[in-house]
């Protein structure tokens, strides 16, 4: 699925989603920067046994009262089958049963597994190197950082490149990204860290970011984008800023609605209509 499409939610409440987005989410949750989500398999049991993904239950129809009787009914649910179609059918049933975060990954199994193999191949835990700055020692002390794992997560999920992105904090951001930190990565609600960098209303701080490849249409867990957030927050520079760097104003959120729609200023709503002449 490209950025630019909208994922397609199913009338009773579910979200199908490609394989990468899915396995995104199961890093995140083997990572802890988010709960679950649950994993479940609904292919039939010789293909499971002989191959799933690590960490996935085996699922039937049958069995699925059991799993509604033991599973919270906030943990985030993840079903995937053969090609995503039967896949579909047991996350209505869990929308059904009130779970309020359910996902059928599009595709099926073959490309989940290569997605998550993806995501984890050359991956590495790039460490604090030896002339670091005592600025970054400090600041990865203060926070609670791993100076042996700049990609490490604590609190609400942030690396060090998040926070430091967070703070606004330019210097840190580009010793972190000459250090090897990962800008890919992504936090408990999906945001990478350009979407921190808007938070902190810091130009220069977004810069560095687009500068070093960051994703800029980013969608998070519910579809949004930074461009998004700054025009919903009425932040006209980072608004100026994102659209300058290439930002795509036509992405749209899981609910079908695009930046220009979330403008909460005048100026906003300008910037966001010219871009979408």
């Amino acid at each position: 699925m490209s950025q630019t499409e909208t994922p397609a939610r199913a009338r009773r409440g579910f979200l199908r989603i490609d394989a990468t987005r899915a396995a995104d989410l199961i890093r995140r949750g083997r990572n802890g920067q988010l709960p679950g989500p649950a994993v479940f398999d609904v292919r039939d049991r010789a293909s499971f046994e002989h191959r799933h993904v690590e960490g996935a239950e085996h699922l039937t129809e049958a069995g699925i009262g059991e799993v509604f009787g033991r599973l919270p009914r906030a943990m985030p649910v993840l079903v995937y089958c053969y090609h995503g179609n039967a896949s579909q059918v047991f996350a209505e049933m869990f929308a059904d049963f009130r779970y309020a975060e359910v996902y059928s990954v599009d595709g099926g199994f073959e490309p989940l597994v290569a997605a998550l193999a993806a995501s984890e191949a050359g991956r590495r835990s790039p460490a604090l190197p030896a002339g670091a700055s005592a600025g970054l020692r400090a600041f990865l002390a203060e926070f609670g950082f791993d100076p042996g794992n700049l990609d490490a997560t604590r609190e609400h999920g942030l690396t060090p490149l998040m926070r430091a992105a967070l703070l606004g904090r330019c210097e840190l951001l580009q010793e972190l990204l000459a250090a090897g930190a990962d800008i890919k990565l992504r936090n408990g609600d999906g945001n990478n860290a350009l979407w921190l960098a808007c938070v902190s209303r810091e130009p220069a701080a977004i810069q560095i970011l687009v500068a070093a490849g960051i994703d800029l249409d980013n969608r998070n867990d519910v579809g949004a984008t930074c461009l998004m957030y700054a025009a919903s927050s009425g932040r006209d520079e980072i608004v100026a800023a994102l659209l300058a760097a290439g930002a795509d104003a036509y992405v749209r959120n899981d609910d079908d609605v695009l930046a220009v729609d979330l403008a909460s200023t005048l100026e906003c709503l300008r910037l966001l209509r010219h871009s979408a002449r």
